[in-house]
């Protein structure tokens, strides 16, 4: 049995930036859980920073999402440093049919890589950077394969806190299944 406390040392700490690793192969294929899963990393990341989440309206979740899908779809992983540079510099010229620049001019994009800065920079979030990854695989069975228990603490996390972890949790979990192989039973 394993008690992770993510954001604490109090118990297992738990590595989140994992989380902006590419996902497997059988995500990065289907466009469908591909976008699912783009969408629900960038609401749980922009959630925890208080910004807009309206996936369809908010120019922080349409560009963060952008980002995300762009290097996901070349198999490149992103830490939260390279995210906030990819804010500063985007990877695409183009947000639909306007100029990156038109969409989110470089003083608006400023304030949000500041933001997500504010958040890497700050002395409270280096637990969340220490420990395990959030691999699901990990999780549920032990190195040699044996089934364990893993409980998450999250009491002592404040509300977004709180949305941020169960929401990578959760999409953590819907990958590592969508990745597993099915039976003939």
């Amino acid at each position: 049995c394993a008690v992770y406390t993510p954001g604490s040392t109090a118990g297992l700490p738990l590595s989140v930036l994992q989380s902006f690793s590419a996902p497997p192969p059988a995500i990065l294929d289907d466009p469908e859980l591909l976008r699912d899963h783009v969408n629900a990393v960038t609401t749980a990341l922009l959630g925890l920073l208080g910004a807009g989440t309206d996936p369809l309206r908010s120019r922080e979740h349409i560009l963060l999402a952008t980002i995300l899908n762009d290097a996901w779809r070349q198999g490149r992983d992103l830490d939260l440093g390279a995210l906030i540079r990819a804010v500063e510099s985007p990877p695409v010229g183009r947000i639909g049919v306007l100029d990156i620049e038109a969409f989110y001019p470089a003083r608006d994009r400023f304030e949000l890589s500041m933001s997500l800065n504010n958040l890497l920079a700050s002395p409270g979030f280096s637990a969340w950077m220490e420990g395990e990854p959030l691999d699901i695989a990990g999780l549920l069975h032990t190195p040699r394969g044996k089934p364990r228990v893993s409980i998450f603490s999250i009491a002592h996390l404040g509300d977004s806190e709180r949305m941020f972890i169960v929401s990578l949790l959760l999409n953590q979990v819907v990958s590592w299944m969508r990745a597993q192989s099915g039976t003939t039973s």
